[in-house]
């Protein structure tokens, strides 16, 4: 067994860290080291004493790190009634994260500034949880008069550190209804009717001040927009790729992307398009390289077709598995496409792994 001499703190491999010393550590440097801490070990630091709980959770640290030692996206890739998989794309490990609630029937339907949404969403009488999983803290909303859920978003204000929750679904009648929870108030506020001919399908990203869905089916595709200060619900005069499979939204910077396939003379390709708003137009940005598409096409099955989803500057392109999930990433800023690791990858995943497609950039500053 190891020894420890009276005031030392073991650190491992027969080292010994002096209180004496350590505690003689200049406090700009110790502050120095703090931004170059894993997020999750940062999270357990906080514990240590007042002064670090306070300091690792102001704007200005945060800010630091953010130059220093940039936060990279992690994947929800499934959830359990106590813990949730996600997978870190800046160690490239995986992490098992606890759910501070108990999380039965639950799953993460939407992510905004660190805050991640759970909900039994595809239920009736669906109810929700807003969690920061690094902080712990979290708030169950309240009910709500929704049913049934159609389309879910989320969005968080740096600003005022506040948060709303957009819905759109169906009364028992079948009618259709538009709800927005706003964390000030916690409270749902009833609010524009949606469209009764179309509506939107799972999630509705926020980009520039608007809320936007893809209408669902997809067979009548075209971009639906919500504007969460009028109200008001509009399908955006914008022309849709034709033919478009799998058809998926991302925001990125503030800018919307399409994602999806195309096959054109039995020649499959997945495509990246952005909305250009003077158009009213998709202009093509990327194109998967021909290799790796017909890579990622193989491993494809008709039941789970590939799922596309997105936080800052990187874009994940999955097809959902019970086992190893295959993954290709996208960096928007480099160019670069990468597999992500079959190492290391769990051995087995829960049967609700196909709810896969939430990314999100875990913060310690993102109030509940």
């Amino acid at each position: 067994m190891e020894r420890v001499a009276p005031g030392g703190l073991s650190c491992g491999h027969g080292a010994v860290l002096e209180a004496r010393i350590w505690q003689k550590l200049p406090e700009e440097l110790l502050e120095r080291v703090l931004l170059y801490v894993p997020l999750q070990s940062l999270a357990r630091f906080r514990c240590v004493c007042k002064k670090w709980n306070k300091y690792v959770g102001e704007d200005t640290f945060t800010g630091l790190r953010e130059q220093v030692s940039p936060q990279k996206p992690w994947i929800v890739m499934t959830s359990s009634s106590d813990s949730l998989l996600a997978y870190d794309t800046g160690v490239g490990t995986f992490h098992d994260v606890p759910i501070p609630f108990n999380a039965y029937n639950l799953h993460v339907i939407a992510a905004a500034g660190g805050l991640l949404c759970f909900s039994n969403a595809w239920f009736h009488w669906p109810g929700m949880y807003v969690c920061n999983p690094m902080t712990q803290k979290w708030r169950r909303l309240p009910p709500m008069k929704t049913w049934m859920i159609s389309t879910v978003g989320m969005v968080y204000d740096n600003a005022t550190a506040t948060f709303n929750v957009l819905v759109c679904g169906r009364l028992e009648n079948h009618s259709m209804i538009t709800e927005v929870y706003d964390s000030k108030t916690d409270q749902w506020t009833l609010s524009g009717t949606p469209f009764r001919w179309k509506y939107g399908g799972d999630t509705s990203l926020w980009c520039d001040g608007i809320f936007y869905c893809l209408t669902y089916p997809f067979s009548t595709l075209c971009l639906l927009s919500y504007d969460i200060k009028r109200g008001t619900w509009q399908e955006v005069p914008v022309r849709m790729p034709s033919l478009i499979m799998s058809p998926s939204l991302v925001e990125s910077r503030g800018q919307l992307l399409l994602i999806g396939g195309l096959e054109e003379q039995e020649v499959f390709s997945i495509r990246i398009w952005k909305l250009d708003n003077g158009k009213k137009d998709w202009q093509e940005v990327e194109k998967m390289p021909s290799e790796l598409c017909q890579e990622f096409e193989a491993k494809m099955v008709a039941s789970k077709p590939l799922t596309c989803f997105g936080t800052g500057d990187f874009v994940f392109f999955t097809i959902p598995a019970s086992g190893y999930m295959p993954a290709l990433m996208f960096d928007l800023k480099s160019r670069k496409w990468d597999w992500w690791p079959a190492t290391d990858f769990p051995p087995q995943l829960p049967d609700n792994i196909g709810q896969c497609g939430i990314s999100f950039l875990p913060r310690l500053n993102a109030y509940v």
